[in-house]
């Protein structure tokens, strides 16, 4: 009898204490997912390091506008920048390279955030003239990843590319 109030005694305590930690707990933390973007040039396949790419988020009906969140990372020496997004998730991202330094050889797109943080993703190949004939072997895109192609630009290039843009637009 004696034993059972003690156990009752010292129970009752520690089961107040985990209940209220516990409650604690999962009202403060903040489910984060990490989101990493892989900037590879198209020619060599190589990591290309110190680029911009920004992340924007869409809104609650998934639309993208000129306001929508955007967040700015650069790649390191790895060609990876690493995005630290907290629930809840949207249905989509978008992730682009600063266009003004070299030109976007992956095509302008959402990307599912499950597939995304499940699989990764690659993201399409565009038909530019600048983009054309890649010699880089395809990537993998490992989970929780996203893969983009961009041509570094010489001065040269960035001529053409401007007449290009002119003539085309």
């Amino acid at each position: 009898m004696a034993l059972n109030r003690a156990m009752n005694n010292l129970l009752i305590p520690v089961l107040v204490l985990l209940t209220f930690s516990s409650t604690c707990l999962g009202q403060s933390v903040v489910p984060v997912s990490e989101v990493q973007v892989l900037v590879l040039d198209y020619k060599t396949g190589l990591p290309v390091k110190g680029r911009e790419v920004t992340m924007i988020l869409p809104d609650a009906k998934g639309d993208v506008y000129e306001h929508s969140l955007r967040i700015i990372k650069k790649t390191g020496e790895n060609g990876i920048a690493v995005f630290h997004l907290s629930s809840p998730l949207p249905a989509q991202l978008w992730a682009v390279t600063d266009a003004m330094a070299d030109f976007p050889c992956t095509r302008r797109q959402s990307f599912e955030t499950a597939e995304v943080l499940q699989r990764g993703i690659i993201g399409h190949h565009a038909d530019f003239e600048l983009c054309k004939n890649p010699t880089s072997r395809p990537a993998t895109a490992q989970p929780g990843e996203i893969v983009l192609y961009i041509r570094r630009l010489n001065a040269l290039l960035r001529f053409r590319r401007v007449v290009w843009e002119v003539f085309q637009g």
